[in-house]
């Protein structure tokens, strides 16, 4: 993580300096308040519902207002990707392209550390696509060096600007709303038989993408809403968070998304043993899984999936799109890899540029062309060997941070908000396992989660701003 002292301190005309670090940025008190009726409670200890102290917008100095609230619009824009406009541009772009400036002109303005979490991995991955470019004369493969460094500068942005308590509020308000609001759509319109705004259509069969187009991408975004659903209190009324759960949940379904199941899966097991691990410690954590993997060890082999899988072909639609499928999505993925690593071993391990595998198959006269699907795949065949030690050390750095997260204390005011990180360890592996299936480096919802992650592990280290 690379850290960078910007600006300098602004002073109040009195001469009062204002603490650019403070959750409210508020100016010390001049004078005595005056007395008023007694309610029995201290406003200036006063408490949300979650146990997290309150602060109220007013109390925030309006340019981290408006910092808080371009995040919060970004958050919610991301599953509005149609229309889309050149180079795969949306409407998130322009709202996350908001909330960078004004972050970085906000961090201008009153100093203090910047973080850059994330960017030796991002970076080499950024130098070996450029090289790869370069070597195959594809300039157009540039395009997708400009979007690692805007989804870069992103989650930095986010990862400075969460330091401040209200904005993380904020921020984890409008992710678990979005996601639930979002949800609750594509459940009414699929059960009012509204298949242009669910997102179906002839190509996807019945399987709803909303406003995404990919129902993958959909079931990954619903699957990331639900995690962080789970991991914090921001919404307090718990029979809206139940509610909330069982919406995303339905929507996962609707999407027929096979791989978000599966993430689905390994992040709440994943979940469930840090949980088992703080609460009764390591020795009762490991002999837990060791009793749920020895029966699925034992059924699993006796598991006839090809008779699973043809009788959910012949049910309801839901099951068509989702079990039934699996088994052709299953060999296309093989197809797919098999055609990616023989790209890889036939050429110069340079790569073939960002974005070039369905180009390249396509000249080869390949079975079947579309894009790799897989981030591993991808980025050796197309960034080439320098490009795979830039994924492993992303990984490795996004790995770092989440253990810590998990499985150190944050502070009190972030815990209130926050009482289940390890949640969010497991929406980490879910993205490890979703990069299987496919291409989620590009996903808008991964960097945001990538900034959240890179601002809470500056908190359990203590290097924020209160």
């Amino acid at each position: 993580m690379t850290q960078l002292t910007v600006g300098r301190d602004r002073r109040h005309a009195s001469g009062t300096a204002l603490d650019p670090a403070s959750s409210t940025g508020v100016l010390p008190r001049q004078a005595p308040a005056r007395h008023t009726r007694s309610t029995g409670r201290d406003p200036a200890r006063a408490r949300t519902s979650d146990g997290a102290p309150h602060v109220g917008a007013a109390a925030v100095p309006r340019g981290l207002r408006t910092v808080g609230y371009l995040f919060a619009l970004a958050v919610w824009s991301v599953p509005l990707l149609s229309p889309a406009g050149p180079g795969n541009t949306a409407l998130p772009d322009l709202a996350m392209a908001a909330a960078l400036i004004m972050s970085i002109l906000w961090l201008r303005r009153y100093g203090g550390k910047v973080v850059l979490p994330y960017c030796l991995g991002v970076g080499i991955l950024m130098i070996a696509g450029l090289i790869a470019a370069v070597h195959q004369r594809v300039p157009l493969a540039g395009l997708a060096i400009v979007q690692d460094l805007f989804l870069l500068l992103f989650a930095a942005g986010v990862a400075n600007a969460l330091q401040r308590p209200w904005v993380l509020r904020v921020f984890l308000q409008a992710w678990c709303w979005s996601g639930i609001g979002f949800a609750a759509v594509i459940v009414f319109a699929k059960l009012a038989g509204l298949s242009t705004l669910a997102g179906i259509n002839p190509k996807n069969g019945g399987r709803a993408a909303l406003t995404m187009n990919d129902p993958n991408m959909a079931g990954n975004y619903f699957l990331c809403a639900l995690l962080v659903l789970l991991a914090t209190r921001v919404i307090v009324r718990r029979w809206i968070r139940i509610l909330g759960v069982i919406l995303l949940l339905i929507a996962i379904l609707y999407t027929g998304s096979n791989g978000a199941g599966v993430a689905l899966v390994a992040a709440v097991a994943v979940a469930g043993a840090v949980r088992i691990r703080k609460t009764r410690g390591p020795v009762f954590a490991i002999a837990v899984v060791a009793l749920l993997l020895v029966p699925a060890g034992v059924i699993a082999p006796n598991v006839n999936v090809a008779a699973i899988r043809a009788k959910a072909a012949d049910s309801v639609q839901l099951l068509q799109d989702s079990i039934g499928r699996s088994g052709a999505s299953s060999s296309q993925r093989t197809i797919l890899f098999t055609e990616g690593m023989h790209l890889f071993r036939t050429g110069d391990l340079i790569g073939l540029g960002p974005g070039q595998t369905k180009q390249t198959l396509t000249n080869q006269g390949a079975a079947y062309v579309k894009e790799a699907h897989d981030d591993f795949v991808a980025t050796l065949a197309e960034r080439g060997v320098l490009g795979g030690v830039g994924l492993i050390i992303l990984i490795f750095a996004i790995g770092v941070r989440l253990t810590r997260v998990a499985a150190r204390p944050l502070p009190p005011d972030v815990a209130a908000m926050i009482p289940r990180p390890e949640y969010l360890l497991g929406l980490g592996c879910a993205f490890l396992v979703s990069a299987c299936f496919y291409e989620v480096l590009h996903f808008r919802q991964l960097w945001v989660f990538l900034g959240l992650v890179g601002g809470l592990d500056m908190m359990v280290r203590g290097r924020w701003h209160r």
